[in-house]
C-alpha cells in the first residue's frame, strides 16, 4: 500500500472530520507510544509483544497524521517528498557549484589562497594576501570585548565551502564586471550587507553554543534561518550540509584565531577545506 491510498482510505474511516479531534488523538497516541517503550524497560515483556504494540501504536499515529492531512488538504505524497528532499539536503554529502566556472580568470575567486591575521599596535586584526594588506583593520565594534575583530573568518568558511563571498570578492576585487546583472545582483552591496548579517547571526548563536564544537551540534533551525535569508542570491544552491560545514569551519578558524591572537588560514575551493596554521 503506498501513501496515497493509505491516506484515500484512511479518510473513510474519519467519522468525526474535525481537526481539533485528530489533532488530540494524535497526541494520545504519541503518549500510548511513550506508555509502550515505559512497559519495555520495566516489564521488559517478550520482543515480538513490544515490537507488535509498537506497530499498533504507529499505525494509529499514521491514522491521526493521515487525518489532520486530508482535513487541511494536504497531500501526504508531497509531505513525504518535500521531507526527503530536506532531509538529504542537511544530512546528505554537502553539494555547492562553482559560480565563478564561465567568468573569465581575473574574475573569479581564487581556488587556493593563504590569509594571515595580525594584530595591529592597537589591537585591531588586519588581514593581509601575497603579501599586501586585505580590507582594514577591524576592532570589535562593542563595548565588550568578544575578538569579533576575527569574523572574517566566516568569509573565508563560506568561500571554502559554499563558493560564495561578495565581502571577500570584493575585497578581492573579484567583481564580475563582465555580466552586469551579476555583478549588481551577486556581487552589489545588497549581497554583501546580507553575508554580514548572516555572520553577525552566526555569531550571536554561536557565542550562546559554545561556537559548535560538532558539525551536527549546529541547529537545522538556524540554517534553515540562513538559507531563507539568501534565498535571493546564487548560493541558495548549496546545500545545508555545506552550509554546516561552512559554520562549523568558520567557528573553528574563529576560535583559534582569537586565542592565538592572529594565525593564517588556508582556504582551498577545489577540495572545500579550511585549515588554520
Amino acid at each position: 500500500m503506498d501513501i496515497a491510498e493509505f491516506q484515500s482510505r484512511a479518510s473513510n474511516t474519519d467519522v468525526s472530520k474535525q481537526p481539533i479531534i485528530a489533532l488530540l488523538g494524535l497526541a494520545g497516541e504519541i503518549g500510548g507510544l511513550y506508555a509502550v517503550y515505559k512497559k519495555r524497560l520495566r516489564d521488559k515483556p517478550a520482543f515480538e509483544q513490544f515490537k507488535s504494540e509498537l506497530s499498533e501504536e504507529l499505525g494509529d499515529i499514521m491514522w491521526y497524521i493521515s487525518s489532520l492531512a486530508t482535513l487541511h488538504g494536504i497531500d501526504l505524497n508531497d509531505v513525504a517528498a518535500a521531507n526527503l528532499q530536506k532531509t538529504q539536503a542537511f544530512f546528505g554529502p554537502p553539494e555547492s557549484p562553482f559560480f565563478d566556472s564561465t567568468f573569465p580568470e581575473n574574475e573569479r575567486l581564487p581556488d587556493h589562497m593563504r590569509v594571515k591575521f595580525e594584530l595591529t599596535a592597537d589591537g585591531r586584526s588586519q588581514m593581509s594576501f601575497n603579501g599586501k594588506p586585505l580590507g582594514d583593520p577591524l576592532s570589535d565594534n562593542s563595548h565588550d570585548e568578544d575578538r569579533y575583530r576575527f569574523h572574517d573568518a566566516f568569509h573565508l568558511a563560506f568561500m571554502a565551502h559554499l563558493h560564495w563571498s561578495p565581502v571577500m570578492r570584493r575585497l578581492l576585487k573579484k567583481k564580475r564586471k563582465s555580466v552586469p546583472s551579476v555583478d549588481e545582483n551577486e556581487d552589489g552591496a545588497r549581497a554583501a550587507i546580507v553575508e554580514e548579517a548572516v555572520v553577525a547571526i552566526i555569531f550571536t548563536h554561536a557565542e550562546d553554543a559554545g561556537f559548535y564544537q560538532t558539525v551536527e551540534a549546529i541547529p537545522l533551525k538556524l540554517v534553515s534561518l540562513l538559507k531563507r535569508m539568501t534565498s535571493k542570491f546564487e548560493v541558495s544552491q548549496c546545500s545545508s550540509a555545506a552550509w554546516r560545514r561552512a559554520i562549523h569551519d568558520g567557528c573553528r578558524a574563529f576560535e583559534m584565531l582569537g586565542k592565538k591572537a592572529g594565525g593564517v588560514v588556508e582556504v582551498n575551493m577545489q577540495s572545500s577545506t579550511m585549515v588554520v596554521e
